[in-house]
């Protein structure tokens, strides 16, 4: 069916996975609803509500939230994911938040590991508008003892 046929009307698929491509470079805050693979270089914020997939060419430097994050590339900063996997070109610097944390062979990690308690796992669509102390930041806080 051509594009400007009657009979072309599909639905939108909430599905589809973003790319940033090898030779882009984004600054600044980045939302994504679904997956997203990046190529390119981000260097800012990133929530990504799906699978954020940084491959061999791919650079971030910055916070990151996702639920899976898998680095092949560079990462750089604060993550926090419920799993976290490095592959054997990743390198992953910085702080990291996680439930589960996988090094294949050759991967690499410099920095500061800590594991996530299951209810400082947030979803960015969830959090409601409040004047508590947790209004000025958008990590979560942790519980005193």
């Amino acid at each position: 069916m051509g594009i400007f046929s009657k009979h072309s009307r599909t639905e939108t698929s909430t599905t589809i996975a973003t790319l940033i491509a090898k030779g882009c470079h984004a600054n600044g805050q980045l939302k994504v609803e679904g997956d997203i693979q990046v190529d390119g270089f981000i260097e800012g914020r990133i929530d990504v509500k799906g699978t954020l997939v940084v491959s061999e060419s791919g650079r971030i430097k910055g916070e990151v939230f996702s639920s899976k994050l898998v680095v092949n590339g560079l990462v750089e900063g604060e993550c926090t994911s419920s799993n976290i996997e490095v592959l054997a070109k990743g390198r992953l610097n910085g702080k990291v938040s996680c439930h589960e944390l996988c090094i294949e062979p050759g991967g690499k990690f410099i920095g500061e590991n800590s594991e996530m308690a299951p209810n400082d796992v947030t979803s960015i669509h969830d959090k409601k508008v409040s004047s508590g102390p947790e209004a000025k930041t958008n990590k979560p806080l942790k519980k005193q003892a």
